[in-house]
């Protein structure tokens, strides 16, 4: 047998994806596949995201240790392969992301140097714009490839606006950092108010200060900033809840209250639970569970994190409030105040985050349990996946500067530039193509939590009724699949589970309806 497989966008998720159909592909040494990756960024393996050209002031948001492309051993992780190169680095550091993007792409290099002889990969620097149904199979726009499987895994989609246009006023997005924030853009002494409160308006501060030559300086507690003159006046953010993500507290200073026994059995009276209750919900079971996780972490009464989480969600923050808040985070990270509410909230969330996974993962919520889960989420998120602390410490070391600014959380400031510090949504609401087309014409589905709808196996539905020959992996799944943005080959097995059946040898009729002709 011989199958055509193409596989659309080549970053993390694309790179997992073809490192688990070669393996897949091992145990069928009788049959053959013709593989084409079409990915426009130099980078496949890293993509856009993990370019490894960008500046080394753009970080990670998880430490070194936990990013290893590869499974069962197959190949070093992050560190080992640092260290392998010279470059050895602390088990709880935060790296550049273009270190990340150099690792990755040294991976992609090795699965394509490796393939096994029953695989032909043959790689597109080309950015795919349509598919259509051919001959049982998917053509593949631009050119002439009709595939008999397709996986699309384009990621963050549009991540950098490139289809908006910009103005001497107005930056539709701050990537790629080198092209879209030079000094011509935003000359040294402009207003700038940047729409988003969130980690790209953090990588956005840095590469207009510590980006342009400032140097910060690590004092005993927190940071000294001495300018290089090319910074803008001001940098002001603005955002519909004015609430800041927490640091992410740092390993060597922070104590904390529990150990891992606590969180293991925490993890497992959740997953049991779960088991025995096929009727739970979010709303009702599983956010209770979590604030009583959160309780019980620092022995706090009950009801002390729903109380917080009401409080923190009731109104959006001023200036003062936004201040106390990211300091009061900063503090905690660096172990220089005890654990409070809001990061046992977030670490209850962070610990018990794979259950939710695979609790939502491929299930349809009904409207109310969606709603629910949606309002809590969008929150814990920045109160679990929040930035490093060394870069919590640099903003609020800006802000005493007066580089920063909190007082126009609201938008209410006129400034020379405004740039658009936000990425475009996760799942079905900000598709690019091929992706649109294949939305607009019935192919793909969005579930009610937003993301597009695939099975187990990555394939995609309509009303539970699979597409043939097409698989979404990543981003645009959000929701249909929950926690695409990650590193993490463990959080998931969708690579392996979608090239198990890309290979499988029972070939799949084409569903009639979709067949076309030339």
């Amino acid at each position: 047998m011989r199958k055509t497989i193409a596989i659309i966008g080549c970053g993390p998720k694309g790179f997992y994806a073809l490192d688990a159909l070669c393996q897949a592909a091992r145990d069928i040494p009788s049959h053959t596949f013709d593989v084409h990756i079409f990915e426009p960024s130099p980078y496949p393996g890293a993509g856009p995201i993990y370019d490894p050209e960008q500046p080394d002031i753009l970080l990670m948001n998880f430490p070194a240790h936990m990013i290893d492309a590869w499974t069962d051993g197959r190949g070093p992780n992050l560190l080992a392969w640092l260290a392998e190169n010279g470059t050895a680095v602390g088990a709880d550091d935060y790296v550049p992301r273009a270190v990340v993007g150099r690792y990755l792409g040294w991976c992609f290099d090795k699965v394509a140097a490796d393939v096994p002889l029953n695989v032909h990969l043959t790689l597109h620097p080309t950015e795919v714009t349509g598919l259509r149904p051919l001959r049982g199979g998917w053509m593949v726009s631009p050119g002439t490839i009709v595939a008999d499987e397709v996986l699309v895994s384009t990621g963050h989609q549009d991540w950098s606006r490139k289809g908006e246009t910009n103005s001497a006023e107005k930056i539709s997005s701050p990537f790629p950092i080198d092209a879209a924030l030079t000094r011509d853009k935003v000359s040294p002494g402009a207003s700038v108010i940047c729409k988003g409160f969130a980690l790209t308006f953090i990588d956005t501060v840095l590469a207009l200060t510590e980006g342009r030559g400032g140097v910060f300086t690590e004092k005993e507690y927190g940071y000294a900033y001495q300018p290089c003159g090319d910074e803008p006046r001001v940098i002001a953010p603005f955002s519909r809840t004015g609430r800041p993500m927490r640091a992410k507290v740092e390993a060597d200073h922070f104590v904390p209250p529990q150990d891992g026994a606590f969180w293991r059995a925490q993890v497992a009276d959740l997953e049991t639970f779960l088991a025995r209750q096929p009727d739970a919900t979010f709303r009702d079971d599983i956010w209770p569970a979590l604030l009583r996780i959160a309780d019980s972490t620092l022995e706090m009464t009950p009801g002390t994190s729903a109380a917080f989480f009401a409080d923190w969600q009731g109104a959006a923050f001023d200036a003062e409030r936004c201040r106390y808040e990211l300091r009061m985070g900063y503090a905690v990270a660096v172990g220089a105040m005890p654990p409070d509410i809001c990061w046992a909230l977030g670490e209850a969330w962070r610990r018990c985050y794979p259950v939710l996974v695979r609790w939502i993962s491929h299930r349809e919520l009904s409207t109310r349990d969606a709603t629910r889960f949606r309002n809590a989420a969008a929150e814990m998120e920045r109160l679990a996946f929040g930035p490093p602390a060394q870069n919590v410490g640099k903003l609020i070391c800006l802000e005493e500067a007066g580089l920063v600014s909190f007082e126009h959380l609201s938008g209410d400031m006129s400034a020379d530039i405004t740039i658009d510090a936000t990425i475009p949504p996760a799942g079905g609401a900000a598709l690019s193509q091929p992706l649109t087309d294949l939305l607009r014409n019935d192919y793909v589905s969005v579930g009610a939590l937003g993301g597009v709808i695939v099975n187990d196996r990555a394939q995609a539905l309509i009303d539970d009724i699979v597409t043939p020959g097409l698989s979404i992996i990543g981003r645009a799944t959000e929701g249909s699949v929950l926690g695409n943005d990650t590193l993490s080959r463990t959080l998931h097995d969708l690579p392996i589970r979608w090239a198990a059946h890309a290979t499988s040898v029972t070939a799949v009729p084409a569903h009639p309806g979709l067949e076309q002709t030339a």
